[in-house]
């Protein structure tokens, strides 16, 4: 009898012990969901955008077709390793926004290529030129996101939380760097496309004033 009663205690505790990792762990879970879900929306909208685009011979859109769909691998490798972790890196705030940051240099990119792709003030030569250096740092942003996967991969799961963080962050030092750069080259490509229209605006203002004499 006293063996039983022992045997039902340990149970007891056990049980007690498991609700409560599913109480701490159901939130988390919760949590990651819903931030998977709005990262995928993004990147499946940007997908289809782009995908309609290309199918109607916009080359120059293939590029966030290719990297919104890589973007959505990736975020799924993150997520689906994510048990493999302790629930502090889950919930890191700076995965989301290394993620973030990510789909907001894809946005950027779609943007502006098709901004600059309509405007007849940006020779086709240009464009090109655009879009090679856009497809590097396109390319190095997604290197950064897949560094993010080596946190829940076999060979770093001896890493201590403080120092999965500290990897994190300086991934999300990197990309924000990287996000800063596209930024600035996208306002660069676009101020020299208002001066190349405003340059033509002028030039087609004097003619008009030279053949009004």
């Amino acid at each position: 009898m006293r063996i039983t009663l022992l045997g039902l205690a340990i149970l007891g505790v056990s049980i007690t012990k498991a609700s409560a990792q599913l109480v701490v762990t159901a939130p988390v879970l919760e949590v990651q969901s819903g931030v998977q879900t709005g990262l995928q929306n993004t990147m499946k909208g940007l997908s289809s955008a782009a995908n309609v685009l290309v199918k109607a011979g916009v080359k120059e859109q293939e590029l966030t077709k290719v990297f919104s769909e890589k973007n959505l691998q990736l975020a799924k490798t993150w997520y689906d390793g994510l048990l493999q972790v302790s629930s502090a890196v889950r919930t890191y705030r700076r995965v989301q926004s290394v993620f973030e940051k990510q789909g907001r240099i894809i946005q950027n990119y779609s943007t502006a290529i098709e901004t600059l792709r309509q405007s007849p003030y940006v020779a086709p030569e240009q464009l090109s030129a655009m879009a090679t250096i856009y497809t590097k740092m396109l390319t190095e942003s997604a290197n950064t996101l897949s560094d993010l996967q080596t946190i829940v991969s076999p060979a770093m799961l001896k890493m201590t939380d403080a120092d999965r963080m500290r990897f994190i962050d300086k991934l999300d030092a990197k990309i924000t760097d990287q996000l800063g750069l596209i930024n600035y080259f996208t306002q660069r490509n676009l101020v020299q496309m208002h001066l190349a229209e405003q340059k033509a605006q002028d030039a087609q203002a004097l003619n008009a004033l030279m053949g009004a004499r």
